[in-house]
């Protein structure tokens, strides 16, 4: 009896508040159904526990009939039972509701309902709509609603994937544009849907940058939760999860805000983290001489990074912050032809098969094939071995011949959001612009050099990071490994394991949109994530960075001794070789020598080894003197050489590099190492 007086008097209430003023509708419309909660926090619920839909209908004279229907992975849809919701029951939800209704004093019939629909087995994703008949025969039907089961045994596993929301408009455009247009006569406020329709406009004609995404494949075997960027720092705290993955994060409207938080969560837990596809797509177009970003350029960043981390360090690929800087540079000169070439080139398509190379990252297949194709980014080829790169080159630009009209959809898409694009420079940064700029960069003494075309670019930087990207330059294939690359080298998978850190963390890069594949990718996906959820440092008690300083006693004494100090100080252990016993450590990991070719005692003698005579020559003409070399007389070896015409510049060539020198070198040189 209690539970009838109740559900009666919620009535009078929802009724009465429409009755007042009554307003004669004389041209009837459609029901509008507000859903109150299309998704759950996270856009997923725990397997085992069932998910509860509240909605709203308001109509001008009242609804003949009503259905809530649900379908799972897609099949057939399926009714649920609706009952009255009481307010009581979930005020946060009914509250969110009320707030939009503008003028509850018109003549109008509402019904605030819910619906239950069953618990579902993880890996599944469940889509739900309310549809509605009313009295004069006008059908219509609230926005879709969706979630992932998860399964919340496993590792909390957090996604950034704003294009998750954004689809459910997207597929729904044409019925939510309806609700839309049912407020001109009810006075209800959509204006929130009408800005997601604005978002996801442009993508009507060009779905394809805007795909479904299978996480329900990866819920089957993690608790996981997906969230929009805005939401990062919060469910960093709330949730601890053990990997996260940036997902194709390619609009400027998509940035990661808090990197800084970011990289503090990852180094405080050791968490892993993955980015896929266009997260560091940085495009960018000049109009006046003012700028319109349109990538999340932060992502890569410019010389900061060395400092304060972006994501682009953090994956191991070290050099981009020179192309970001030298496109910086060119566009303060007011050449923009330059800096609107992008470092990174998403959505290009491939149907190279991907082969992997390391079966400790990716287990369950040797390979991946796209026979529908994939999309992929270009930017990552530094990487390559230098006997591919010329193969690399000729496979790509038949790429570009072959596929330019889809490629060039891409930067049509961005006029269409941004109103600005430069197709031309997005085409031509697969002719390897700025990635021969890097390949063959020059590093003097004090300055970064990179030829871009006919235009030479030179930086002045401060010493430590010309110091960090000298030594970058040497070891950046070895920090950053590819485990994986396709047979067209445009898919990469690149990983980075920072083992010989306390505070270290495993990260991946997947050059392609992984997680918009089919169950063998997700399943390699898995595979990906397992691997950066591993992480284990080295335990050491000795220091991992031994440093050999070939050197004889007159450069010794001028500040040879100096620098041992100040590297010990890094925590580095060095021990001083004198010229007639370095034979014993010529291969060595780590070797300084101190002074040129015409140094005395033997030194001289392993300089002219080290160095070309152009080398030796700028040496001897005091035009430079810090290098650094590989594998000189060992694989997996650095070779640094500081010297001067004369003895007392060789003491000022030690000074300056030592200046460069700091904690983060010296731990790029323990990863070096490790790897």
């Amino acid at each position: 009896m209690k539970k009838i007086l109740g559900t009666t008097l919620f009535l009078l209430v929802i009724l009465s508040s429409f009755t007042a003023g009554l307003i004669l509708i004389e041209n009837p419309q459609p029901a509008l159904v507000i859903l109150g909660n299309p998704y759950p926090q996270h856009f997923s619920i725990p397997e085992g526990e069932e998910y509860t839909a509240y909605f709203y209908i308001v109509d001008d004279f009242g609804v003949e009939e009503m259905k809530l229907y649900y379908r799972v992975n897609k099949g057939e849809w399926e009714p649920r039972l609706i009952n009255i919701a009481p307010i009581n029951e979930n005020e946060e939800i009914y509250n969110s509701i009320a707030s939009r209704i503008q003028n509850k004093s018109a003549g109008l019939w509402g019904f605030y309902g819910k619906a239950t629909i069953p618990e579902q087995k993880a890996g599944s994703i469940v889509e739900f709509k309310v549809v509605v008949k009313d009295k004069e025969g006008h059908s219509s039907e609230s926005i879709i609603g969706k979630y992932l089961v998860t399964n919340p045994s496993k590792k909390r596993v957090l996604v950034v994937d704003p294009s998750v929301k954004e689809r459910i408009f997207l597929e729904g455009f044409s019925n939510i544009e309806l609700l839309i247009n049912t407020t001109e006569v009810y006075p209800i406020d959509l204006s929130d849907y009408k800005e997601e329709l604005e978002k996801v406009q442009p993508f009507r004609l060009y779905p394809q940058f805007l795909k479904e995404h299978h996480w329900e494949y990866l819920a089957k075997y993690y608790n996981l939760a997906i969230i929009s960027p805005e939401e990062l720092s919060n469910t960093l705290k709330e949730f601890h999860p053990e990997v996260i993955i940036l997902s194709n994060l390619w609009l400027k409207r998509w940035e990661v805000l808090d990197i800084q938080g970011l990289v503090d969560y990852l180094r405080q837990n050791n968490a892993g983290l993955i980015v896929t596809h266009g997260t560091l797509f940085d495009g960018v177009v000049y109009e006046g001489g003012k700028p319109t970003q349109i990538g999340a350029i932060s992502h890569i960043g410019t010389f900061d990074a060395y400092e304060k981390d972006s994501l682009a360090t953090l994956l191991g690929l070290e050099l981009l912050p020179v192309a970001e800087e030298i496109r910086e540079e060119m566009a303060r000169k007011g050449k923009y032809a330059v800096a609107e070439i992008p470092a990174i080139v998403p959505f290009v398509p491939s149907k190279g098969t991907l082969l992997i190379k390391n079966t400790n990252t990716i287990k369950t297949t040797p390979t991946i094939e796209f026979p529908n194709g994939t999309n992929t980014a270009f930017g990552w080829q530094y990487l390559l071995p230098s006997g591919s790169l010329n193969f690399a080159r000729e496979k790509i630009r038949e790429t570009k011949s072959r596929e330019k009209e889809k490629i060039l959809d891409f930067f049509i898409l961005q006029r269409e959001i941004f109103g600005h694009s430069n197709p031309s420079q997005g085409i031509f940064a697969l002719d390897f612009p700025l990635l021969n700029g890097l390949i063959s960069l020059k590093i003097t003494d004090d300055e970064i050099m990179g030829q871009i075309g006919p235009t030479i670019v030179t930086l002045t930087p401060d010493q430590q990071i010309v110091e960090r990207v000298r030594l970058i330059n040497a070891i950046n294939k070895d920090i950053a490994r590819l485990d994986a690359f396709s047979s067209d080298y445009l898919s990469a998978v690149i990983t980075r394991d920072e083992k010989h850190r306390g505070d270290g963390i495993r990260s991946v890069y997947v050059s392609f949109e992984i997680e918009a594949g089919g169950e063998q990718e997700l399943l390699a996906l898995k595979d990906i994530v397992e691997w950066a959820s591993n992480f284990e440092p080295i335990r050491t008690f000795a220091p991992i960075v031994q440093i050999k300083i070939l050197s004889n006693d007159i450069d010794w004494n001028i500040q040879g001794n100096y620098l041992k100090k100040h590297l010990e100080k890094m925590g580095a252990a060095v021990t001083r070789i004198a010229p007639q016993d370095f034979e014993t450590y010529k291969k060595s990991k780590i070797i300084v020598i101190l002074g040129g070719p015409k140094a005395y005692y033997g030194v001289g003698k392993y300089v002219k080894q080290v160095l070309n005579e152009y080398e030796q020559k700028s040496i001897i003409n005091g035009e430079q003197g810090i290098f650094i070399k590989r594998d000189v007389w060992d694989e997996g070896q650095i070779v640094i050489v500081l010297a001067g015409k004369e003895r007392y510049q060789t003491g000022a060539k030690v000074l300056k590099y030592s200046e460069g020198v700091n904690d983060k070198y010296v731990n790029l040189l323990a990863e070096f190492l490790t790897n």
